[in-house]
C-alpha cells in the first residue's frame, strides 16, 4: 500500500500538460518522428542564456503563484507564460500535416484553444508542486536550439523519487521560446501530436474543436 502510494503520488505532479490537458483520450504515447524545423546551431555559451532564461521565467511563475488568486495575477499569470512559451509552435508541431490544411482563422482558433488549456493546467501543475525543490542539471544541443533539464523532489517526502522536466528551446530574437516539455522523457507534443491526429480521423476538425472547447468549460480534470 505504501508503495502504491508513493506511485500515485508521483504521478500526480507530473505535469497535467501531458496528463490532463490531452482532452482527447485516456491512451498518450510518445512517438518517434523525425524533426522538420530548421537546425539551429547553439553555442555553450547561448546554451547558458537558455538556462538562465528559463530558471528566471520558471521563478517568476512560482512567485506570481504564491500571490493571492485575484483577477490581477490571472493576467499576470498570461503575461508572463506568453514571454516563454510558444504557443504558435506548439500548435503547428502537434497538429503536423493538418496544420497546412487549416485556415488561417482555424489556426488562430486552435493556438487560442490550445493556449488556454495549456496556461489553465500549467497554472494548477506549478500550484501543485510549490513545494517542491526544483534543480537545474544542464543541457544539451537539439537540431532546432537546446534542451534545458532539470528535477523536481518532494521536499515533505523525501521517499519520492524525482520528477525531470526538461524544457525544448529555440532563439527567439534576443530571447528563447519553449516548444517542447519532457516529462520522464515523454514528448508533449508527441502526445498532443498522436491524439489530435487520432480525434480528426475519427470525427473531424469540428470534432477536434469541439472537445478542446468542452474542456475549457469544465471545471474538473475529467472530460
Amino acid at each position: 500500500m505504501l508503495v502504491y502510494k508513493e506511485m500515485m503520488a508521483r504521478l500526480s505532479i507530473i505535469p497535467t500538460l501531458l496528463a490532463a490537458c490531452l482532452l482527447l483520450s485516456s491512451h498518450a504515447f510518445a512517438e518517434s518522428e523525425p524533426a522538420t524545423a530548421t537546425e539551429v546551431a547553439v553555442t555553450a555559451a547561448e546554451a547558458e542564456k537558455a538556462e538562465a532564461f528559463i530558471r528566471t521565467k520558471h521563478n517568476k511563475v512560482r512567485q506570481v503563484l504564491r500571490k493571492p488568486d485575484t483577477p490581477k495575477r490571472a493576467e499576470e499569470l498570461t503575461v508572463l507564460l506568453g514571454e516563454f512559451l510558444d504557443y504558435g509552435r506548439l500548435a503547428k508541431l502537434s497538429l503536423d500535416k493538418e496544420w497546412a490544411k487549416r485556415t488561417p482563422r482555424e489556426r488562430d482558433h486552435f493556438v487560442s484553444l490550445l493556449r488556454q488549456l495549456v496556461e489553465r493546467q500549467y497554472q494548477r501543475n506549478m500550484e501543485s508542486t510549490l513545494e517542491y525543490k526544483v534543480k537545474w542539471v544542464g543541457t544539451e544541443p537539439i537540431e532546432t536550439g537546446v534542451k534545458v533539464k532539470s528535477s523536481a523532489k518532494s521536499i515533505r517526502k523525501k521517499r519520492q523519487p524525482p520528477v525531470t522536466i526538461d524544457y525544448s528551446m529555440s532563439p527567439a530574437d534576443e530571447d528563447w521560446k519553449v516548444f517542447d516539455i519532457f516529462t520522464d522523457e515523454v514528448s508533449l507534443v508527441k502526445n498532443y501530436k498522436r491524439q489530435f491526429r487520432r480525434v480528426i480521423k475519427d470525427e473531424g476538425w469540428s470534432g477536434l474543436i469541439g472537445r478542446m472547447e468542452k474542456k475549457l468549460k469544465a471545471e474538473d480534470d475529467l472530460l
